[in-house]
C-alpha cells in the first residue's frame, strides 16, 4: 500500500515537472515590432522674419513681401495669419506649397491714425507642429505736418 502511495506521488511529481519543462521549452511567440513611419511635416523657413519700413508719413500705406521656402517633407498649407489690428493686411497663396518650393506673404500696413513707433507681430498658422511662425513689421510714423 505504501508502495502505491509512493508510486502515485512520484508519478504526479514526474508529470508536474514534465509539464513545467514542457512550458519552458515550448516555442516562444515572438512579439511583433511595430515601426512607425513618419508621415512628413512641413517646415516654413523665411528669408527674413522682420522688416522695418523706417520713417513713414501718417496716412501712408506701405507693403512688404516676406519670402519663404518649405524645407519640410510634406506640402505646406498656410491656414491663417493673425493680425494685431485692422491696420495690417496679409495676403498669401491658399494653395499647398510642395517641399522645396517657395512662397510669399505680402503684408500691407496702413498708418492712418498711427503716430510714433509701430511694431506689428503676425503669427503665421500652418500645418506643422512648429506652427505658428512669426513675422514682424516695424515703422516709425511721423505726424502730419501743418
Amino acid at each position: 500500500m505504501k508502495f502505491r502511495i509512493y508510486l502515485s506521488t512520484f508519478s504526479l511529481l514526474l508529470l508536474a515537472s514534465t509539464s513545467a519543462f514542457a512550458q519552458d521549452e515550448a516555442p516562444v511567440e515572438e512579439k511583433k515590432v511595430i515601426t512607425l513611419t513618419p508621415v512628413g511635416q512641413s517646415k516654413i523657413v523665411f528669408e527674413e522674419t522682420e522688416f522695418d519700413f523706417g520713417a513713414i508719413n501718417q496716412g501712408e500705406t506701405v507693403t512688404h513681401v516676406f519670402k519663404f521656402v518649405n524645407e519640410g517633407s510634406a506640402p505646406l498649407v498656410i491656414s491663417r495669419i493673425k493680425t494685431p489690428c485692422g491696420c495690417t493686411a496679409p495676403s498669401w497663396s491658399k494653395e499647398p506649397i510642395a517641399p522645396g518650393d517657395s512662397g510669399e506673404i505680402t503684408v500691407s500696413f496702413n498708418s492712418t491714425g498711427k503716430v510714433g513707433n509701430q511694431i506689428k507681430a503676425l503669427p503665421v498658422i500652418f500645418n506643422s507642429e512648429m506652427s505658428p511662425a512669426m513675422i514682424t513689421i516695424k515703422a516709425t510714423v511721423k505726424p502730419p505736418t501743418e
